[in-house]
Formats: C-alpha cells, structure tokens, sequence
C-alpha cells in the first residue's frame, strides 16, 4: 500500500567527503524535504575513497566525493570544481606577509590530506606543493578537512586548502593565503550513484532532483 501512496518514504543514505560546501546541494536537500517530508535523510562523513566504496557495496545511495579514477560500473556527474591554495595560520611567521613570492615557501614544514599524493585524487595539489618546494617531510595528515585547517591554524606547516570554503576563515584573521595565488590546481567534486542499485523511491527523488540542480 505504501508503493502506490502519493506520498513518498524512504531513506536516502548519503556518503559525503569533508566539508563539501555547495549552495546547490543545500538548496537540493531543502527543496526535497519540502517535498517529501515523510522522507529521511543521513549523511555519513568519510574520505573519499570509502564513500565510493559505500556506493559500490550499495551501503549508500549516493556519494559526494573527488574522483581519482573512474569505475566503469558507477555513474558520475559533476557537482562543482573548487579551486586549492596554500594557507598558514596566525603563528606562522609568513602569516600576513603580502611581499611574498614561492621561493619564501622552500623548506617550510607542512601539512595535508591524505589523499595529496601523485596517485590519488589531489594530485594537482601535490604538484603545487612540490612546486613551492616545501619541505619533503608532512608534519601531518587528515581525511577530514576540518582537521587539516585545525593543523595549519595550530602552527604546524603550511597547507592546501578549497578557497572558497576558508573564505571567512580569511577575511576574520585566521588564516593567510600564500603563494602562487594564480593558475590554482582544480578538483572537481562529483555525485557518484549505482545504476545497477534498487533504490526506495526516495533514494530515486533525491538523485533526479540533484541531478536537475545540476543542469
């Protein structure tokens, strides 16, 4: 009886990289609640390539995430590209420096995500990091962006971060763009479903919605 009710239920399981900060796909989950009410919504944060493989496993509906490499058996489109720069915090003694070119980054310590290596999905990022020739040595890692911008706010090195996500973090203070600060390194962020997945029909009006936002 629930099938042939106007009213649409369900559970749509999200699998969501780090502090994916998209108007678009806020505005899609509140357009859908609107609509659907009755439905329910979770959304599980972990590192990119997990949230794949959730999708794969068919433990999420659908992922949002960076793509390092593309599987011929999940769909892909899409959400929007962000822009990677390199960042220091208040302690640091490049912090508020505007005369600063890349050969002031040489040797400094620095931090990252665990994804910034030649084969992974931040591979434009670990170029720009070879190219300030900061030093070979990570002081330290995250999957969580969150965590990365709390490393690079303790003083612990230099690292990348999206632009447009740290922002405020800029403009209150906290943090300090470095060099270069032009021809920045692109990742694209990406909804990621299982054609082959037997989705509720809620899982099915979330992604038509989304994909809809995106056109």
């Amino acid at each position: 009886m629930r099938d042939v009710s106007d009213e649409v239920r369900g559970h749509v399981d999200i699998a969501m990289a780090s502090h994916v900060v998209s108007p678009l796909f806020d505005e899609t989950l509140r357009q859908f609640h609107q609509m659907h009410p009755a439905a329910t919504i979770s959304i599980n944060v972990s590192a990119s390539k997990d949230a794949l493989e959730a999708v794969m496993g068919r433990r999420a509906s659908l992922a949002v995430c960076l793509v390092r490499t593309r599987n011929p058996k999940l769909e892909y489109t899409r959400l929007f590209r962000e822009f990677f720069g390199l960042f220091c915090g208040p302690s640091h003694p490049l912090f508020g420096r505007s005369d600063l070119t890349k050969a002031d980054l040489a040797g400094q310590s620095s931090v990252s995500f665990v994804t910034d290596r030649l084969e992974d999905a931040l591979r434009p990022v670990t170029l720009m990091r070879a190219e300030a020739d900061l030093d070979d040595r990570v002081v330290g890692t995250s999957a969580n962006l969150e965590e990365v911008r709390r490393m690079i706010l303790a003083g612990l090195g230099i690292g990348p971060l999206p632009v447009h996500v740290v922002r405020r973090d800029v403009e209150d203070g906290m943090l300090w763009q470095l060099p270069p600060y032009d021809n920045l390194p692109e990742i694209d962020v990406h909804v990621v479903w299982n054609p082959k997945a037997k989705m509720n029909r809620a899982e099915t009006a979330m992604l038509d919605l989304l994909l809809e936002q995106i056109k």
